[in-house]
């Protein structure tokens, strides 16, 4: 059961391939809610994706954020590119002055842009990969062709952009099965699904949850913030303490919770 908004590009791989290891002959996912884009490259690489009737997809076009602070600004790897080529456009095409893009011009980083490129083609040669591999092993050119619209952001333009299973059937040719809301396979999983969210946000926070078919364990943790002790200076090399370092403080004891 697959329910992520995302994440990291080769922690999806990784996990794909732990799957793919434990369940040799056939792995399939089941999609509740949603699956967006690193958790749709594990969809990829499956060899049937089912998902619920208000399921949903996405691509996989990768993102970068422009800031180091956590949850900063994420911009999509592509329109950095995509920037560099419409100031090409006005001054060759529409014959705008370059002096009135230098400004511009100026904050565009050549690594960026090859960053960008370079996650763009890993995203898109990850898909092919496993699409030729499983999925879509009978038609190689299909998998060409959804590894192209998923990744390079021109066929779905927002990154958030829902593919419902009508769409990655019917247009992406993947191997989706709906789950009737009306069967009783639909109102187990989606009973496991909200116990298993009701699980993972509680406090303290679950960290990794785990079930069979007798049991669910639930690995949770505690995050404890504790002031380190400050060290002590130096000492000068005329002896004792340096003039321009202040004296050691004592810290402050913390009471355990």
């Amino acid at each position: 059961m697959l329910n992520s908004p995302g994440g990291d590009a080769n922690a999806a791989e990784k996990l794909l391939m732990m799957c793919r290891q434990r369940f040799t002959e056939e792995f399939d996912v089941i999609v509740p809610d949603y699956a967006k884009s690193a958790a749709t490259m594990i969809a990829l690489g499956s060899d049937k994706i089912m998902m619920g009737y208000l399921a949903e997809l996405g691509p996989i076009d990768p993102q970068l954020q422009t800031s180091p602070i956590p949850g900063g600004e994420v911009i999509p790897a592509r329109s950095f590119i995509d920037g560099l080529d419409m100031i090409r456009k006005k001054v060759k095409d529409d014959r705008d002055p370059v002096q009135m893009y230098l400004p511009m011009l100026s904050q565009i980083r050549p690594e960026v842009l090859a960053i960008c490129q370079r996650a763009i083609d890993d995203a898109r040669a990850f898909a092919e990969k496993w699409l030729k591999q499983r999925m879509l092993r009978n038609d190689p050119k299909q998998a060409e062709i959804v590894a192209e619209m998923l990744s390079t952001g021109a066929a779905y333009k927002s990154h958030g952009k829902v593919i419902d299973w009508a769409e990655a059937k019917n247009v992406l040719k993947l191997n989706v099965e709906k789950i009737p809301e009306t069967s009783e396979l639909w109102s187990d999983i989606w009973e496991l699904y909200c116990r298993s969210m009701h699980q993972l946000q509680q406090v303290p926070f679950a960290a990794k949850l785990f079930e069979s078919e007798s049991s669910s364990l639930t690995l949770n943790i505690q995050v404890q913030i504790v002031q380190a002790p400050r060290q002590a200076p130096p000492p000068s090399p005329l002896g004792g303490r340096s003039s321009d370092t202040p004296p050691p403080q004592t810290p402050p004891k913390t009471e355990p919770d």
